[in-house]
């Protein structure tokens, strides 16, 4: 069924689906990912004229007569590319909205491309089955020229996911982990730093050693062993800390986080700092440590929760 076939009058579709912090890997490897509770939004309406997308992020808002001529103004558009995937020509305006500010390095993009495919569809009266949504999410974002992060499966699922292999061959596992340890373990420290600074990309170095590390963090995180994890998110951080486009902001989290007995990673192309400290079994231990040292510096760990809900569509 095509919007031009959709029924009379406005009818609405609203998915919803969480963000994801890359925790471990590059490229070059499997990549873990854990799906937090900074959701993007996306609501639809049929029944309008013509094509409508806005973005209440960037205040920004794209008209057109059809999808075609919507592509040719916004040519970047995830949604615009999405639409067009699903073969909608007109009648529909497709609202989005993101918790977190672009350059924070939590990965949006897959979150909306999978909440605007869904919402869509819905509307549409289609419900396509998980890998077709995958699939169709990851081709959006390579149509509008954006790098495949890996947060499709995260952003549909929710909770901790692992991905392996590229294109075709990309497959994915959820975790069996508590997200309850995963929280209590995690800091993200915003520094700020990539909005003035730009973007960085992980270093040969890091890719490289990403992919014995990651599959050994993998396996710690599912065994329980949390306080090993401090020690790989270390190494693998060294990759990192080497790379090109890493502010003293960001080299300062890093050296508190491991001065107090915790391991810090910088996120890929943001702002934040992923922290692994761990809190003490039977008192203080390397969480709380890490938590007083980032209060005395004057740094504020951003509050997240780990995202079990997944793609919801009502």
């Amino acid at each position: 069924m095509s919007a031009a076939g959709a029924p009379a009058g406005a009818l609405r579709a609203i998915a919803s689906a969480p963000g994801r912090l890359p925790l471990s890997g590059a490229n070059a490897g499997p990549r873990l990912s854990v799906a937090l509770d900074r959701r993007a939004l996306c609501r639809v309406e049929t029944g309008v004229a013509g094509i409508a997308i806005e973005s209440k992020d960037s205040l920004s808002k794209t008209t057109a007569g059809d999808v075609s001529e919507l592509l040719q103004r916004s040519p970047t558009s995830v949604v615009a590319h999405t639409l067009d995937l699903l073969e909608v020509r007109h009648g529909l305006r497709v609202v989005t909205e993101w918790k977190l500010p672009v350059g924070s390095g939590v990965d949006g993009d897959s979150a909306l491309a999978v909440a605007t495919l869904a919402a869509v569809a819905h509307a549409l009266g289609r419900e396509p089955g998980s890998e077709e949504l995958v699939r169709l999410a990851r081709e959006a974002g390579r149509r509008a020229g954006g790098a495949d992060e890996h947060g499709h499966h995260a952003a549909l699922w929710g909770g901790v996911v692992v991905t392996r292999g590229a294109g075709e061959g990309l497959g994915a596992e959820p975790l069996p982990v508590d997200p309850g340890r995963i929280e209590e373990a995690l800091i993200l420290v915003d520094t700020g730093e990539a909005g003035a600074g730009g973007t960085r990309q992980p270093s040969v170095a890091g890719s490289l050693a990403g992919r014995p590390v990651t599959e050994r963090l993998v396996q710690a995180l599912v065994a329980g062993r949390f306080e090993d994890v401090v020690d790989l998110v270390a190494e693998e951080a060294e990759g990192d800390l080497e790379g090109p486009g890493l502010g003293p902001g960001l080299r300062r989290v890093v050296e508190i986080a491991r001065a107090a007995g915790g391991a810090a990673r910088p996120l890929p192309q943001g702002r934040l700092v992923a922290v692994w400290a761990p809190p003490g079994a039977r008192g203080p231990g390397r969480g709380e440590a890490v938590r007083e040292a980032l209060k005395t510096a004057g740094l504020k760990a951003v509050r997240v929760r780990v995202d079990l809900r997944g793609l919801e569509v009502d």
